[in-house]
């Protein structure tokens, strides 16, 4: 996974994990992370990912194959979310998600 700020790039049908650490906040059980990758705000969803376990204060959104192989490559949107003690907060804002071509499947 390329990052750069807050911006990610992947290859279209590889298997990526992205590793969100929060500092301030220790995560616990019954907290959620929520990965959610659209191609604007408003369309419907792409990808979504939820992450419930934790370890060393972070969380790991994996992405399998599966998950983008039928996704056309190009520039998309995402944004992360933590729920905890029945709030809600954005901890990365809505950043660029790109999805490119891989050659070995086409």
């Amino acid at each position: 996974m390329t990052v750069s700020g807050t911006n990610l790039y992947m290859i279209r049908g590889d298997t990526e994990n992205i590793s969100v650490k929060l500092n301030g906040y220790d995560l616990k059980a019954g907290d959620k992370i929520e990965f959610t990758v659209r191609r604007t705000v408003v369309s419907d969803v792409l990808l979504y990912k939820e992450v419930t376990e934790f370890s060393d204060n972070a969380a790991v959104i994996s992405i399998s194959p599966e998950d983008t192989e039928g996704v056309k490559p190009g520039r998309y949107i995402y944004d992360v979310q933590l729920t905890f003690d029945g709030a809600v907060k954005t901890i990365v804002p809505p950043s660029t998600f790109e999805i490119g071509w891989e050659v070995t499947y086409g």
